[in-house]
């Protein structure tokens, strides 16, 4: 049987593979690894590229060309490049021609600037669904300065926020041009400030301030993005809160990792409200419950 697609459905659908798949991740085992080599087929998932990111948003999702991008062109536009070392493990000088740089495997998402494009506001993002079974992040990136404009430098920000939109973000550091050809690792650790957290993350690199110098822009990338964290780790407590409605007993909560309980005494015995995520309804009519929050 053949389907038809209507213009606006396949107008969507190159939209979607221009702009590369930007579902969340869910983390899983101890770690999350991102090499960036199948950026040939776009971004991977739950990775966005963005315009007019500022220290209150997260900025405008943006397209991503995932055809091979010389380190060179002077296009302002994100793009799949070369990244700063080759199929054998070699370093690249920064000299390499188009040739070589299209036959390398190491790939990286990158941007070149340009006073019309991303200078300021250029974004690569990272959604993470939440971090309820997690603690203790640690986070390494590459920075790759791919192609070093004479004079001109921006400084990148890497931060996170929390929530669905959030307006409010965290810096945990910089990358400033190194004046060179080349990759520089940087690490961070976030302490326990995303442990066990129900809300979607967002880890930024970001161009939140104009370049400054003359000439023009860098080509700047991100590379071998990895995040590491514990399945283990104590979650902080956090209130029960009741409030009463008409004839309801209205209980809420903030983190899915905590599941409600009730007993008929303040001694207990308490077992788990089946099914309960807040807002939580119980008559309030009835016999005498007490009710406590207890980790999953």
């Amino acid at each position: 049987m053949k389907t038809k697609m209507t213009g606006s459905i396949v107008r969507c659908l190159l939209i979607a593979a221009a702009t590369g798949a930007s579902a969340q991740v869910t983390l899983t085992g101890t770690n999350y690894t991102e090499t960036f080599d199948g950026t040939r087929s776009g971004l991977p998932r739950g990775w966005t590229v963005r315009t007019n990111a500022s220290a209150t948003s997260l900025g405008t999702p943006a397209s991503f060309n995932p055809t091979n991008t010389s380190w060179g062109t002077q296009t302002g536009q994100f793009a799949n490049y070369a990244s700063t070392t080759g199929n054998g493990a070699t370093n690249f000088s920064g000299g390499e021609s188009t040739t070589v740089q299209g036959s390398c495997t190491n790939r990286c998402p990158g941007i070149r600037q340009t006073t019309t494009f991303g200078d300021p506001g250029a974004a690569f993002v990272l959604q993470l669904q939440n971090t309820i079974e997690f603690a203790n992040f640690q986070l390494s990136l590459d920075c790759n300065l791919l192609s070093e404009q004479t004079n001109r430098s921006t400084v990148w920000t890497i931060d996170y926020g929390v929530g669905s939109t959030p307006v409010n973000f965290s810096v945990l550091g910089t990358y400033a041009d190194p004046r060179a050809f080349g990759g520089t690792t940087k690490a961070f650790s976030f302490g326990n400030r995303l442990d066990h957290l129900d809300q979607n993350v967002w880890i930024r690199v970001a161009a939140l301030d104009p370049s400054t110098g003359s000439n023009r822009c860098d080509t700047v990338g991100i590379d071998n993005f990895r995040l590491s964290y514990s399945a283990s780790g104590t979650l902080a407590p956090i209130p029960l809160n009741i409030q009463l409605l008409g004839g309801n007993a209205v209980l809420t909560w903030s983190n899915a990792a905590f599941a409600l309980q009730s007993a008929p005494s303040v001694a207990g015995t308490y077992t788990n409200v089946p099914g309960a995520t807040s807002p939580y309804t119980n008559p309030a009519a009835g016999p005498q419950q007490y009710f406590r929050l207890k980790a999953n």
